[in-house]
């Protein structure tokens, strides 16, 4: 990887690829929406890619269509992490990609607005999908990591971890957590030689934002181009940066403001 962790970087560059060949490409949540386009893609450009899911079936029609293999996993359980990272031998690239809405995955209900209404079933879902399998991800994945040398993390967050998203107010609470956990992971990880970065997409076309036809309503992204976002940002050798993926707009990475080291 090159680059300077200290350069601004305003935009990724298109590529043609990401120099993939002979890389290994661990992927959560790789059985549909953003996880397999990033899988396929990453698979096209010569990668041998895990595909991650407790969707089995069309985890393990992923792994087959692209050669490569699928593992069983439980973002939520660090049993299952641990189950499902014991016999890498190679790890180059992790895309902690799984992810769910706070909404009701049944009937789509908009959020109530009430917190005193809220479904705490449903919010243990969203907070152990959305920040424990990125925190348990990271448990599991930087030991292998340290031990081959380095490598590099990218996490799926959200443009609602950027900016308030009132309609899903516990799934924009999560995503910020996903966001801060990359940023204040990057100088620790930074020592190890692994890379930590977010990617920040609006709105996607997948089954999480019912869309199961293949199809790209207007104003939201193929997953293809978060795709492109993952493998731009886990191949640049910068780190601790938050991706902004959105449709009709290069990949950017967002501008916080500067902060005072105070200790």
């Amino acid at each position: 990887m090159t680059g300077s962790s200290n350069q601004q970087l305003l935009e990724l560059p298109e590529v043609d690829t990401w120099g993939l060949a002979g890389k290994t490409v661990f992927i959560t949540g790789a059985a549909s929406g953003i996880g397999a386009a990033t899988a396929r893609l990453a698979a096209s450009d010569g990668a041998t890619v895990v595909v991650c899911d407790l969707d089995e079936a069309n985890g393990k029609e992923v792994a087959e269509e692209i050669g490569g293999s699928f593992v069983a996993l439980d973002v939520t359980s660090s049993d299952s992490w641990k189950s499902a990272t014991e016999q890498l031998q190679q790890l180059d690239i992790a895309i902690l990609n799984a992810g769910v809405e706070f909404r009701d995955p049944v009937d789509f209900q908009r959020t109530p607005d009430d917190p005193g209404t809220w479904d705490l079933e449903l919010y243990e879902r969203a907070r152990g999908v959305n920040v424990d399998g990125v925190a348990l991800g990271l448990h599991a994945l930087v030991p292998i990591f340290d031990r081959l040398g380095g490598g590099s993390i990218t996490v799926t967050a959200s443009l609602a971890g950027l900016i308030p998203w009132s309609p899903d107010p516990i799934y924009s609470m999560t995503k910020w957590a996903a966001v801060g956990l990359v940023r204040a992971a990057t100088t620790s990880l930074r020592r190890k030689n692994i890379m930590i970065n977010a990617v920040c997409p609006g709105g996607v076309a997948t089954p999480m934002t019912r869309v199961f036809d293949g199809s790209v309503p207007p104003g939201m992204a193929d997953p293809l181009h978060i795709a492109t976002a993952h493998l731009g940002i886990a191949t640049s050798g910068y780190s601790g940066r938050v991706i902004k993926a959105v449709a009709g707009f290069p990949h950017a990475a967002h501008q916080f403001a500067e902060v005072t080291n105070t200790f």
